[in-house]
Parts: structure tokens; C-alpha cells; sequence
């Protein structure tokens, strides 16, 4: 069903126009200070996300392993949304999610540089890791992050899917964690921060002009009268 609904979009996706706009201003949000800081390798708070990444391990099946190897994108949301991309601009759709993941990532990735906590297969050896793994710092999840952008995007323009969208995007962050790639509290930090940067990105102009080339709504303006 995927691939034909992939496939059928591609071909239906209509040239549209190149987003330039700014969908997240920098420094609209004080980051760092807004999610706070994680517990720190060797306090007991910390001991205990290390458990539960552990736990999680020893406990997740097949099936949990194989969902947290997807890649965020599209393709992994399209089954919900389904025929509503044949309605859509998906190339604008596509334009509008990249160039938010990217303004947002910037972001994201300052406040992971100013907290600097390494991955739990870093730190801990017994941690097998199954989903992407790069030993970059983890505090945020910008998965988890990103995940919130395609749910958010898309809820906006399929709300009668939002709640299928907002559980597998919370699913998709968690999944870090089973994975061995993150700790709970990055996931919930990713949570929060996400959520804000949606709150600043949906007051934009640029993002509500986005919303309309992506649903092919028509201009209001009168057409002018011909003699």
C-alpha cells in the first residue's frame, strides 16, 4: 500500500513555489533554558535512565527493532494520511518540511553542543545499539524532534488523522530509546522543545502561506473585470 501511495504522489506532485521564507526565526526561543538540564553521568538520576535503556534492551522484540531502523520522513506517515496526499502539493509539502527540520536543527543542535551528554552505547558497553548510532552528544532527541515536525505539519493539514500522527511520532521518539541510542530524558526533552518550536513556527506568515500552496488553495483576490 505504501509504495503505491508513494508512487501515485510522485506523479501527481505538481511543480510548486521555491520556499524561501522563514519558517523559524533564529533565537525565538531560549532553548537551552527551556528544557533545562539533563541528570548528569553518575548521579543517581542519571544511573536510572541508563536502567531503563537497559531494561529496554533486554525486553524489546523483533518487531520494536525493525520500527525504530525507519528513517523519519514521509514514507514512514504516509500510510495514515493515505489518499489525502493525492489532494496536496506534495512537493511543497516536501519543500516545508525540509527547510523547517533544517532551520529547527540548527537550533537544536547549539543546545545539544551546550550540554554534551554521550550516547548510552558511549558511555555504557552493555548497551547494544540497533537504530542509528553516532557518537554525537544526545541531549536533545532531534529524532524526536523531527518526528514532532512531520506530525504537526501533517495534523495541520489531515487534522482528521491527528491523533494516529501524534501517536506514532511519540512512538517514533521512544523508539530512540529501545533502540540504545538515547535516554528517556532526551526523548522528553525533544517532546518539549519540539512542541515550542511548532508553537513559534505556526505564527509565521511564511508557514500559514506554505499551508495554503500545499492544499492548492486559491487566492482570494478578485480577478480584475475585462471590458
Amino acid at each position: 500500500m505504501l509504495k503505491s501511495t508513494i508512487a501515485v504522489v510522485a506523479f501527481v506532485a505538481f511543480a510548486g513555489p521555491a520556499i524561501s521564507s522563514q519558517f523559524y526565526p533564529a533565537n525565538s526561543l531560549d532553548s537551552v533554558a527551556l528544557i533545562g538540564p539533563p541528570a548528569e553521568p553518575g548521579s543517581v538520576e542519571f544511573d536510572m535512565e541508563m536502567f531503563t535503556v537497559l531494561w529496554l534492551q533486554e525486553s524489546r522484540t523483533p518487531e520494536q527493532m525493525a520500527f525504530v531502523q525507519k528513517s523519519v520522513d514521509l514514507d514512514r506517515f504516509a500510510p495514515i494520511v493515505a489518499t489525502g496526499l493525492l489532494d496536496v502539493d506534495t512537493q511543497v509539502l516536501g519543500e516545508t518540511l525540509e527547510q523547517i527540520i533544517d532551520e529547527v536543527r540548527d537550533d537544536y543542535n547549539l543546545v545539544k553542543a551546550n550540554y554534551d551528554i554521550p550516547r548510552p552505547f558511549v558511555i555504557n558497553d552493555a548497551v547494544e545499539p540497533v537504530a542509528t548510532a553516532f557518537p554525537v552528544t544526545s541531549y536533545p532527541s532531534g529524532h524526536t524532534i523531527r518526528a514532532i515536525v512531520y506530525t504537526s505539519v501533517l495534523s495541520d493539514i489531515f487534522p482528521e488523522h491527528s491523533e494516529q500522527l501524534e501517536a506514532l511520532g511519540r512512538e517514533i521518539g521512544y523508539g530512540r530509546v529501545i533502540g540504545g541510542v538515547h535516554y528517556p530524558m532526551d526523548v522528553k526533552s525533544g517532546q518539549v522543545l519540539g512542541d515550542a518550536y511548532m508553537d513559534v513556527i505556526r505564527e509565521q506568515p511564511a508557514y500559514q502561506d506554505a499551508l495554503s500552496a500545499i492544499r492548492n488553495e486559491k487566492s482570494n483576490e478578485a480577478l480584475p473585470v475585462t471590458q
